[in-house]
């Protein structure tokens, strides 16, 4: 099992910054911005379900402790998992002393400098991880109910009972160095530029970095999806899946890798930008997914949808097959808050991609 000891912190060598609020405090939102403003936020909670899927020594930790029926076939069954945890609350800190220190490690050998829990007090994880900076997201109790009834379609009484599980938001509030209040009325924008200014240079500096590789939006041959460009190595680019797993892999220049930046579209007149296409697409859509099934879609309903989209695009030159990938990498885009497609896929100097292309 993946242990954590004093050693491990002398893997913390830059700033690190902590997001924490009570549910229905609207985390999530906050990180979303966040995130459209170039700053990657490490979700301990994914992670925690990412690791208990893909760790060895985390499924043969948690069978010992709860018992084989937890995982068939190497997958976790969650009804197992929260019968366990809800039975006392020594079941719970047994499971969490097993899964928080791998989370802990594993934001420890990231890149990452930000991270979102919603226990970081609460659970101890403040000890794994030494944040520089903790972040409170506040909102007024009432909001809070409101948020958590409406989002799981539960009672008032069940909303603040759930709240009331969790340290009270006055003593996170106490704990942390810096607080947005998420309220529906105050900017947020506003309150994060403003606590960034008051952060070490650091973190700016990777701010900068972080917005740069989130323009670019690569596709790679033979393989499914979109990946985001998250560093440069020697003899390759490191990337990551625009899917559920948001696996990191190299891609080498012989995989044929290319930004969607550098994508046109043939028109009838000039050709058109991929991202300009795309917001197209938002703009048609109100921002949701594709209305059409691209995957089931015949031909006539692609070639009528996106005529509509794009009245002059060139039938001649541009394929049904065509039509289904842009209409699949805009899914993919969109389900990741990927949405100002004109910015975002601004071509960025310096990538490894082939020279521009058409769709």
């Amino acid at each position: 099992m993946t242990s954590f000891d004093d050693t491990d912190m002398g893997k913390q060598q830059h700033t690190i910054v902590a997001v924490t609020g009570g549910i229905g405090s609207g985390k999530s939102h906050v990180c979303q911005i966040l995130a459209k403003n170039g700053i990657k936020v490490y979700d301990c909670d994914a992670a925690a379900k990412r690791l208990m899927q893909s760790s060895e020594d985390l499924r043969e930790s948690l069978c010992q402790l709860v018992g084989d029926e937890v995982y068939v076939n190497e997958v976790l069954q969650k009804p197992v998992l929260a019968k366990f945890l809800l039975a006392t609350e020594a079941n719970q800190q047994a499971v969490n002393d097993i899964i928080h220190p791998a989370v802990a490690d594993d934001f420890l050998q990231s890149d990452y400098q930000w991270l979102e829990s919603a226990i970081y007090f609460d659970s101890g994880f403040d000890l794994r991880v030494h944040a520089d900076y903790v972040i409170c997201v506040t909102a007024p109790t009432e909001v809070r109910i409101s948020r958590i009834m409406k989002r799981d379609g539960i009672s008032r009484e069940k909303a603040l009972e759930w709240i009331h599980r969790q340290l009270p938001q006055e003593e996170i509030l106490k704990r942390s160095d810096f607080e947005i209040t998420n309220d529906g009325t105050r900017s947020v924008n506003e309150q994060i530029k403003n606590i960034i200014h008051q952060l070490p240079d650091d973190i700016r500096q990777h701010l900068t970095e972080n917005k740069d590789m989130l323009r670019t939006i690569l596709s790679i041959a033979g393989k499914p999806g979109l990946y985001k460009l998250v560093s440069r190595a020697k003899n390759s680019l490191i990337v990551e899946a625009l899917d559920e797993t948001h696996k990191r892999q190299p891609a080498f220049a012989t995989d044929r890798v290319t930004s969607l930046a550098d994508i046109a579209m043939f028109t009838e007149s000039e050709d058109m930008p991929l991202g300009q296409v795309l917001a197209k697409v938002r703009d048609h859509e109100g921002g949701k997914k594709a209305s059409v099934n691209w995957r089931k879609a015949s031909a006539k309903e692609l070639t009528g949808y996106f005529a509509v989209v794009l009245p002059d695009y060139d039938r001649d030159r541009v394929h049904n097959s065509d039509i289904k990938k842009l209409l699949q990498w805009y899914d993919i885009l969109i389900d990741n808050g990927i949405t100002e497609f004109e910015k975002e896929m601004a071509p960025t100097d310096g990538d490894n991609i082939d020279n521009r292309k058409e769709a």
